[in-house]
């Protein structure tokens, strides 16, 4: 039976790569406001970069009931977004002069054992508002760099069941061709021997050669007929 061909869609706060991104959103909001200039440039564009990222992942959400292509897009653009903000904590440890921590650091891989639970914004707080800039500024890195490459995931999921499931309008020509083949079947008799649509067909040989029957669709595994009923 037709289910329609409008699927599931939103349920985006169940997504990794949101409750990544919502992290760092809360976060960049917080220390731009403690380490940035107001009103400078690069606190407008962190800021930016950090609520795009997040607002993208909504929005493309949102959007997979209607249309694939524009999720993908917001997807990209998130993860786009999320890569600027990487760059910049980078260079905000560059500008003070201090180390980017290598993945295998074990600093780094402290914080990296946080994302193995489903962390939230608490859970980083000691890291995200400590006074050490040094601190500060490999933790956001390391969020950064979590979030993207969950939405790289992300993006070749949504790109491979595009593929092999198609979009909005493949699902309603199914949903329509479905939809057509069940009222077919509903005004066609039933097999009397198997209870399944019969097919009209006419008859090659015999004394009724060349008049209309009507055949089992599940032929030859099935004989059943019936008269058709002028």
């Amino acid at each position: 039976m037709n289910q329609g061909f409008i699927p599931p869609h939103g349920g985006y706060e169940a997504l990794h790569s949101y409750q990544k991104s919502l992290i760092i959103f809360i976060a960049t909001y917080y220390l731009a406001g403690k380490w940035v200039r107001m009103g400078s440039r690069t606190r407008d564009q962190m800021e930016q970069s950090a609520r795009s990222g997040k607002q993208n992942i909504v929005e493309g959400s949102l959007a997979s009931a209607t249309s694939k292509k524009t999720e993908i897009h917001l997807t990209k653009v998130a993860r786009a977004s999320i890569g600027e903000l990487h760059e910049d904590f980078k260079d905000f440890l560059r500008l003070h002069q201090l180390p980017i921590w290598h993945k295998e650091d074990a600093r780094m891989l402290a914080i990296r054992a946080l994302g193995h639970e489903q962390a939230t914004y608490e859970s980083y707080q000691p890291y995200i508002e400590s006074n050490d800039p040094e601190i500060v500024g490999n933790v956001m890195v390391c969020l950064c760099a979590q979030a993207g490459y969950l939405l790289d995931q992300q993006i070749r999921e949504l790109e491979q069941a595009f593929l092999s499931e198609g979009g909005i309008r493949e699902r309603m020509t199914h949903a329509r061709l479905e939809a057509r083949g069940e009222a077919q079947s509903a005004m066609l008799p039933a097999c009397p021997l198997c209870g399944k649509p019969m097919r009209r067909r006419t008859a090659r040989q015999g004394a009724n050669v060349g008049k209309p029957f009507w055949g089992c669709s599940s032929y030859p595994d099935c004989r059943g007929t019936r008269k058709v009923e002028e």
